[in-house]
């Protein structure tokens, strides 16, 4: 894996921050995806019995030429899933963005992605990361995992 530097050396912003803004910036709790139609019953097979996170709903959306799924995880947040031709797609892990799923039991819930025939993937970020149909990677932490500032 080679390393990419943070900051493009040759990028020049367009105006510079004079000044810190006291706005709170946090990320939310639902993650919206992008997928091929063709990953439609494989994701849906991931989310409703492989993570267990219950019935997955199917919403039409104005303007989407195929229904969204969405996935109400157990212990909060959603994923929904928005299904067109040109998305991303990899029968190898995407290097993209990579999501977190939180668990009482990480190593449960690897056991039980491996054993539904899921990809493991290999990373030095965390223990336990797998690959979703289509190339998504979600690692699996702790429910009670802090960072780095120590915050939950």
């Amino acid at each position: 894996m080679s390393v990419v530097p943070l900051i493009r050396r040759d990028f020049d912003p367009p105006h510079r921050v004079t000044r810190r803004s006291d706005t709170m910036i946090a990320l939310g709790n639902n993650v919206h995806v992008l997928a091929r139609p063709i990953r439609h019953d494989a994701l849906k097979w991931l989310f409703e019995t492989v993570l267990q996170c219950g019935p997955i709903a199917t919403v039409d959306h104005p303007g989407m030429a195929e229904p969204m799924l969405v996935a109400r995880l157990p212990n909060g947040g959603s994923v929904s899933m928005e299904f067109i031709e040109d998305a991303a797609d990899a029968d190898q892990p995407r290097f993209a963005t990579w999501l977190e799923l939180r668990t009482a039991e990480p190593a449960a819930l690897m056991r039980t992605v491996l054993e539904a025939g899921l990809k493991e993937v290999k990373h030095p970020g965390h223990t336990y990361y797998f690959m979703a149909p289509g190339g998504q990677v979600f690692t699996i932490v702790p429910t009670a995992i802090r960072s780095r500032q120590g915050e939950t």
